[in-house]
């Protein structure tokens, strides 16, 4: 009788900014992750994630009604059990492994109690390692702050500690030791421009065997924070874009969690990729393998004050015809 192959999941989670996405796209052009598949959970009406990992992974696979922890739970069943099928009747190739990459306010406890408890998927894929990515800078203070990220980081079998490249020594110090705070005996790795690579962390995570949770876990978010997003019809200078931006973080400050999205850009309308980093540094760079189809516009997290009134004044002040006169709301 043959043994029925149970195919390694990969749990990629870690705070919002934390740069899942980019070590993400590093690993899928490695040797190790040949022939994985991804599916990648993000939080609000549009995803970006899965465009820009596309230049690493012909089809990503994209959760984007809501947070896999939550809402999207059944959506990320659906997802594996669907995978499962098509792999059986060839409508797709074999793959080597699946990575889930969690949205950055994710819960990830719910999501290992479907893995392992849910018929199929318990029968036909199993665990192969959670890990959490950690900024260097501002991962002490998310630690501390957010529920999600201490949550992240109980579950983790390994702790990325990612940007090291950007932070000086007296703050990888403190990441270290905020990760060892919550996490007494963590195995810990860092990234510098994202160059750890998939053999690394996979020789990290061999042996230590994946952590359980009980059954029927609950997710946990801390109270207060709202996603909505802005659209942006039209071109749009990035000096503007810039210039709004800067206004709204400087009336909102830190009740801004995160803001990402597309952009069209004067004067030739290319694709331009918007993010504002944890540190609230303004990213705009050019997006070239953007399809056509994207829907170009602004996802906003914020915390403490609905992300709707932020997304409200982002749409007004970048709409087409305006002069880009920042102002508060």
């Amino acid at each position: 009788m043959a043994t029925r192959k149970s195919v390694p999941i990969l749990l990629l989670t870690g705070f919002l900014g934390s740069g899942k996405t980019t070590l993400l796209g590093r690993w899928l052009r490695d040797p190790e992750f040949a022939g994985a598949l991804a599916i990648i959970n993000e939080l609000g009406e549009v995803g970006l994630d899965d465009r820009l990992a596309r230049t690493a992974i012909e089809t990503p696979l994209l959760l984007e009604n809501g947070c896999a922890c939550c809402v999207g739970g059944e959506d990320l069943a659906g997802a594996l059990e669907t995978m499962f099928w098509d792999r059986l009747h060839r409508r797709i190739p074999d793959y080597s492994r699946v990575i889930v990459e969690t949205t950055g306010l994710a819960d990830p406890r719910p999501i290992l109690d479907l893995i392992a408890n849910r018929a199929l998927i318990a029968e036909r894929y199993h665990v192969e390692g959670v890990v959490a990515i950690i900024d260097a800078r501002s991962g002490p203070a998310q630690i501390a702050d957010f529920i999600e990220c201490r949550a992240q980081l109980d579950v983790a079998d390994v702790a990325v500690i990612s940007k090291a490249d950007l932070a000086d020594d007296a703050q990888l110090t403190a990441a270290h030791a905020a990760i060892i705070a919550a996490k007494p005996g963590a195995t810990v790795l860092e990234s510098r421009g994202a160059d750890l690579s998939a053999a690394n962390l996979l020789g990290a995570l061999a042996g230590l065997g994946a952590v359980g949770v009980e059954a029927g876990a609950v997710a946990t978010h801390t109270p207060g924070v709202t996603t909505a997003f802005a659209d942006l019809p039209g071109d749009i200078d990035p000096a503007r874009m810039r210039m709004i931006l800067g206004s709204a973080l400087a009336d909102f400050g830190s009740r801004i969690l995160r803001v990402k999205g597309l952009a069209r850009a004067t004067p030739d309308s290319r694709w331009m990729v918007i993010q504002v980093a944890p540190d609230h540094a303004i990213e705009i760079s050019d997006a070239s393998a953007i399809g056509d189809d994207a829907r170009p516009g602004l996802t906003i997290i914020a915390r403490d004050i609905p992300a709707t009134i932020i997304a409200a004044r982002l749409t007004t002040r970048l709409a087409p015809g305006k002069a880009g006169m920042a102002h508060a709301v």
